[in-house]
């Protein structure tokens, strides 16, 4: 469960970076490509890899994930600041019906009452607190979000339990974060703003962590005997759900209204179901 709650603050940590941003005129394209060159470096350093990964049979479509990683961060980033923090998280974690309904069907994972109830609490808690929150107007953006975050967490969880041994997790983890940095490089070099300021170098480096440690957490929580993804997901992402909507209450003096307190109580009643669900 240590992992579960430390991927949870880790996530909550990278909806945080990326409202700070713009409070600190950090250039959030030059973060974004900051953060995940920290990211890699930091499994390169922490790790050590010994062996070369190059053989193996995850390695060129973890390349395509990393680049779709960069992507949908940047939905993400534009979300949270263009709708607030709650609305990111909403539109990010509402997307655990994908890998959910994978690991039920594909994987053939087990399933009870308390699970399917506590599911049907923590999408309950996404739609009350969903209403009246976007500014734009539009539900474009997460809507691209929604369905990017539901492919990468599916991606994830496949990758997990068909290709990559636990052994491997850093190594693929690295591996991801060095082509996602690639991507941002790129799309960099056809830009015109080519100078990199010290507010976001800070800013990416403090987000390069606690993305590699969102990513690396949600992996070990995968890897626990007897939790499935279609428990893994779900706590992690309405705990994130509750999590920051709080932290957003608390810190930036976001409004919560009774339907926001109520989606906080369902959230949290089906982490518990979910957990005792196991």
């Amino acid at each position: 469960m240590i992992y579960l709650l430390l991927s949870i603050l880790s996530s909550i940590g990278i909806f945080i970076a990326f409202r700070m941003f713009s409070r600190m005129g950090a250039n959030t394209r030059h973060a974004i490509m900051i953060n995940y060159l920290i990211a890699a470096v930091t499994g390169l350093v922490v790790f050590r890899p010994s062996e070369l990964w190059f053989n193996s049979s995850w390695f060129i479509p973890s390349c395509f994930l990393g680049s779709f990683f960069y992507v949908i961060f940047r939905v993400m980033a534009k979300v949270t600041q263009e709708n607030g923090m709650s609305v990111s998280s909403i539109a990010t974690k509402m997307s655990v019906v994908i890998p959910v309904t994978i690991g039920l069907t594909v994987l053939q994972e087990s399933i009870n009452a308390l699970k399917i109830v506590g599911i049907v609490f923590g999408l309950a808690s996404v739609l009350m607190s969903a209403g009246g929150n976007v500014k734009n107007g539009t539900w474009l953006w997460p809507l691209v979000l929604f369905i990017g975050s539901g492919l990468i967490d599916s991606s994830l969880n496949l990758f997990q339990t068909m290709s990559v041994t636990e052994a491997e997790f850093p190594v693929f983890i690295t591996n991801i974060f060095a082509f996602a940095f690639l991507s941002a490089l790129i799309h960099q070099l056809f830009t015109k703003e080519w100078k990199i300021s010290s507010k976001s170098i800070s800013g990416g480096f403090l987000l390069g962590l606690v993305n590699f440690s969102a990513l690396y957490f949600i992996l070990k929580s995968l890897a626990l005997p007897n939790w499935e993804s279609s428990i893994v997901f779900p706590i992690n992402n309405f705990g994130i759900i509750a999590g920051s909507t709080l932290f957003a209450m608390i810190v930036f003096n976001e409004k919560v209204d009774i339907k926001g307190w109520i989606s906080i109580g369902l959230a949290t009643c089906s982490i518990v179901l979910l957990y005792f669900s196991i």
